[in-house]
């Protein structure tokens, strides 16, 4: 016990990891406000959905339903009275004339304070209502639809996966008949338990902790001692493995609760004693509980799974000496692992490798939410009963396997001669060749830029230009016969063209009113270029607004972060940052590792002389790791795309309107911001290391600011796009 206690202390009270656990706390909360206050589809306020279903509270659902429905119906006739349209075909019973009175009045603004708001609230709590009224008539859908698909010839194989689910899910569903939900607030409960980023935040809070009780004492060499000692093997190990544990339960209950306090008094709960089922998004699952047992199931699931997590980490902490290795096995698994998530079908026979790994675990609202049968060997098997019993051995085979490794690992190495590498041949003091050995071959920077290089060679796959469609090639041949100024001929072509389709359509339409039906045929060759001639005429009316021209800018538009690119400034700058942190956290790191820090700050040059050794390294290890992440991109997109047009105006592309400047300025400028953030960076990276005095806690830390911030942006949080260096590392978001 009194080595479980000490562990404890030394794993709560350091106060790097008190920080680190402080910040993501705090981070998840706001992470949370803003993802709610921030949903731009969203056009009613939390405060005005509670007033909605305190408005029905006493009602049943049925009621309920009939009371929304109606008010649905009225705030549809009120809108047509603003467009001054017909409103008797509604209703015969309605009067046109009270309903003006109402419209002129603004009474029919019960909860906001306008139509469109109004309307799409009442229509999303209907929504929500119309569930719980209509929840038999699903159960009996469940049922017919069974009936119909075992019907089918595809699905009548009694021998099949497909059969075999089909059957088996009216059964799973029998005892829920019969069940009576009242309407509740849902949102609330989605708010608390369907939140990604707080997962995350548990993951870097658990690692933080559990590296700094292991890894960190490899780095001081304190195992060395602690293994002499009578309790320093099994029972030394054990206790960090019941400290691993604590700290998952300690992690669960301070982001939880700011997670159920935020849905709480952000959109309430409602009864916590109503069936799961009355919240929407669990409208499918087939577990007969009520809200409060759900949240209770729900923690349980949720400490598992953090309890996985922090016996992995564990596990590899015990087999791994160097912190490099923890951060990249990590790395490589937690890659893996979503990769065959987000890739493989839920219908593969692969579905297993998709559903029974880390990242779905995470997804516990939806383990215990949705109805899922897995295909095992041919046979379906509940998802919820696999991830019990999947979450239960994973976690004793990694605690035992933890333990042992811990208890056997070698701590005291003979050394052996191994094959050396000599910068210069002779001896000599030159400080900058030292540094250079010290970080490129001690430090393995080396190996890591040649695999990194290795990695992008033979994972290059030449694009070819791409066409959606035949409107985008006759879209490229108007725009390369326009190329340039918007001229009075160019203008006078464009109205030609207008002409000719219009002219094509009026005679179209003459002989279909003739009888021709195949006329339609007679012009298609005629028409099949308008909806592309659209698209350019559009792009006229644009450019008569500033100093553009007419470009084809399809490869353009990849390179300068226009929404057909997608994510992919993002994930590149992800790439770069990720690269930097494994080969620089090392520079800093080293010297406080193996106490050179102290020798350093002592002597005549190991300040100012060593820093700009130390950062003109950096400049190399930087300058070659941008090259490998952004040069075979622009290779790919101009060679496949070409380069005419580079030389004109950037506004010649509608998303770079106030953009004064060419493309090709315009790409030097972002390549330039994008390095210049980079070389922030690389910055913030050797502040942290010479701070931190520690190479896993370094890793954590820059992870945490440099790392997660381009994550949640990827995941879809707008906001993190500002945060810290990445708007410039992305480099087109600042434009």
């Amino acid at each position: 016990m009194r080595l479980y206690i000490n562990e404890c202390i030394k794993a709560f009270c350091r106060r790097s990891s008190i920080g680190i656990i402080f910040a993501l706390a705090v981070l998840n909360g706001v992470l949370l406000w803003v993802n709610e206050s921030s949903k731009k589809e969203q056009l009613y306020t939390a405060a005005q959905y509670r007033a909605v279903y305190h408005s029905i509270e006493n009602l049943n659902a049925d009621e309920a339903f009939e009371k929304l429905y109606a008010k649905q119906k009225e705030l549809r006739a009120m809108e047509m009275i603003s467009f001054g349209e017909d409103v008797s075909y509604l209703d015969k019973n309605i009067d046109p004339e009270a309903l003006l009175e109402k419209y002129n009045s603004k009474a029919y603004l019960e909860y906001c304070d306008n139509i469109i708001a109004e309307q799409q609230l009442v229509t999303d709590v209907l929504k929500e209502v119309q569930s719980c009224a209509e929840y038999d008539s699903y159960l009996d859908g469940i049922d017919e639809q069974a009936r119909k698909m075992t019907g089918i010839s595809l699905f009548a194989d009694p021998d099949s996966f497909s059969y075999k689910n089909i059957a088996k899910t009216p059964g799973d569903f029998a005892h829920l008949k019969g069940s009576t939900l009242t309407p509740a607030p849902s949102k609330g409960v989605e708010m608390a338990t369907d939140f990604l980023p707080t997962d995350i935040a548990a993951f870097l809070m658990i690692m933080t902790v559990v590296v700094t009780i292991v890894t960190r004492e490899k780095e001081l060499e304190q195992i060395v001692l602690s293994r002499t000692t009578f309790k320093g093997r099994m029972p030394l190990g054990i206790a960090k493995l019941m400290t691993c544990f604590t700290v998952a339960f300690v992690v669960l209950v301070l982001l939880f609760s700011v997670n159920f306090a935020a849905g709480y008094f952000t959109y309430g709960y409602g009864d916590l004693t109503r069936q799961i089922q009355s919240v929407y998004s669990f409208n499918g699952c087939d577990l007969k509980i009520s809200v409060i047992q759900f949240f209770g199931l729900f923690l349980i699931g949720k400490l598992g799974m953090y309890m996985l997590f922090a016996a992995l980490i564990y596990l590899i902490t015990s087999l791994s000496n160097s912190a490099v290795k923890v951060y990249a096995i990590l790395a490589v698994i937690l890659t893996a692992e979503a990769v065959m998530y987000y890739t493989i079908p839920s219908a593969s026979w692969l579905c297993p490798l998709k559903y029974i790994n880390l990242v779905a675990f995470a997804n516990t609202h939806d383990i215990l939410g949705q109805y899922l049968n897995l295909n095992i060997f041919g046979e379906p098997f509940g998802y919820k009963s696999v991830f019990a019993i999947t979450l239960a051995i994973l976690i004793i085979t990694f605690s035992v396997f933890s333990v042992i490794a811990f208890s056997k690992q070698t701590v005291i190495r003979i050394r052996s001669k191994r094959l050396t590498f000599t910068l210069l041949k002779g001896r000599h003091a030159s400080l900058f060749l030292h540094e250079c050995y010290k970080v490129f071959i001690g430090g393995k920077v080396l190996f890591i830029l040649v695999a990194f290089g290795a990695f992008v060679w033979f994972s290059y796959t030449p694009i070819n230009e791409k066409f959606a469609s035949a409107d985008e090639i006759y879209y490229k041949q108007y725009m390369l016969k326009l190329e340039g100024k918007l001229t009075s001929e160019k203008e006078q072509f464009l109205a030609d063209e207008q002409a000719k389709f219009d002219k094509a359509q009026s005679d179209m339409q003459k002989e279909l009113a003739e009888g021709n039906t195949f006329a339609a045929m007679k012009y298609q060759n005629i028409l099949a270029p308008q909806y592309a001639f659209e698209r350019v005429k559009h792009h006229a009316e644009y450019l008569k607004t500033n100093d553009g021209e007419f470009i084809y800018d399809s490869g353009y538009k990849l390179l300068t972060g226009d929404e057909t690119a997608g994510n992919k400034d993002a994930t590149l700058a992800l790439t770069a940052l990720a690269m930097l942190i494994c080969t620089l956290t090392y520079v800093y790191s080293v010297d406080y590792k193996t106490g050179a820090a102290v020798l350093l700050r002592t002597s005549p040059r190991g300040r100012g002389a060593v820093f700009l050794r130390k950062f003109a390294i950096g400049m190399i290890v930087l300058t070659v790791i941008y090259a490998l992440t952004y040069a075979p991109d622009f290779y790919n997109v101009l060679h496949a795309y070409g380069t005419r047009g580079i030389e004109a105006p950037a506004c010649s592309m509608e998303h770079l309107s106030s953009v004064d400047m060419s493309i090709l300025s315009y790409l030097i400028v972002i390549s330039a911001v994008r390095y210049l953030g980079l070389i922030a960076s690389m910055l913030l990276i050797f502040f942290i290391s010479s701070k931190s005095k520690s190479f896993i806690s370094s890793l954590l830390i820059e992870t945490a600011v440099l790392i997660v911030p381009i994550v949640l942006y990827l995941l879809g949080i707008g906001f993190f796009k500002w945060v810290g260096v990445t708007p410039l590392v992305i480099g087109t978001v600042i434009f």
